[in-house]
């Protein structure tokens, strides 16, 4: 199968204490995982988790800091459902929180695999 690595933007930073999280945490190549949410009240919503170390290191929790922007048009989600496409890795490429500002920006990298691993709009095919 065909693999394919893609940047993505993280929407929705701001809300509910993830600025803090991001601020803390969100390091180039930190680890991320992309999660649907099939309680969201968006149907083709997918969070992004980030791998958290704790107590040095010792206990890595995950922390919800956003959902993937997306183009309604491509249906991304209901292709990772049916197995079509399948996230091999996700990681953060850069992470943009200053003091100040209480949106962050936060940029994956995140390489799939499967049938469906053609450029598209909302998801920007690395150059």
């Amino acid at each position: 199968m065909a693999r394919r690595t893609y940047s993505a933007v993280v929407a929705g930073t701001a809300l509910g204490g993830r600025s803090d999280l991001i601020k803390a945490f969100a390091r180039q190549g930190a680890e991320v995982q992309l999660r649907r949410e099939a309680a969201s009240k968006h149907p083709e919503a997918i969070g992004v988790w980030l791998r958290c170390p704790r107590f040095w290191g010792l206990w890595k929790t995950w922390a919800h800091i956003g959902f993937v922007e997306h183009d309604g048009e491509q249906h991304w989600a209901h292709k990772m459902d049916t197995g079509r496409l399948r996230v091999v890795k996700a990681w953060v490429h850069s992470a943009h929180a200053p003091l100040e500002h209480h949106r962050p920006k936060v940029l994956l990298r995140v390489t799939f695999e499967g049938e469906d691993t053609r450029q598209e709009t909302a998801w920007r095919p690395m150059a």
